[in-house]
């Protein structure tokens, strides 16, 4: 599916037509978790064939990542990570909101996150703060949260209004 991204056009960004893509191959996720890694995020645990994996293409060139993990009723945002250079012109904003409609359609009832860096950001798109210990237990037992993110990361949620 081929989508334009832009900015608002008094800001003098450039527009990119971007394809995204469910990785769904041993190729693509190796190229998935190959920017994932050149953005210092977490990839080992990841699996293309257990969580929804999305790929942002700008011609052959992967320019953007995201995840979500279904963990019964929630959603764990993951793996949302754009290639320097492409940073500042709303590819973030695309796949997130992307994201967000696949967890309305699959009728969950929130998305949590785990952030080190990206708190501002999300907190634009809607998610507020909480406490680790008021998060769903189903989330909780996910490799995000039991080991791979440390402790001090932030965590947020946004609730889905189907």
């Amino acid at each position: 599916m081929k989508l334009a991204v832009s900015r608002d056009a008094a800001q003098n960004k450039l527009i990119m037509e971007l394809a995204y893509k469910n990785i769904q191959s041993a190729e693509g996720f190796e190229t998935f978790r190959a920017l994932l890694k050149a953005s210092n995020l977490p990839a080992d645990d990841l699996d293309y064939k257990r969580d929804l994996l999305v790929g942002y293409y700008e011609g052959s060139d992967l320019v953007g990542t995201g995840g979500l993990e279904i963990h019964g009723d929630y959603g764990l945002l993951r793996s949302l990570s754009v290639k320097m250079g492409i940073r500042g012109r709303s590819v973030g904003t695309t796949i997130t909101e992307y994201l967000l409609n696949q967890a309305k359609e699959k009728k969950l009832k929130a998305i949590y996150l785990l952030t080190e860096t990206a708190k501002g950001f999300f907190e634009k798109k809607g998610f507020r703060e909480v406490k680790r210990d008021d998060v769903p237990s189903e989330v909780k037992a996910s490799s995000e949260f039991s080991t791979v993110c440390p402790v001090s990361a932030t965590v947020m949620v946004l609730p889905i209004r189907n």
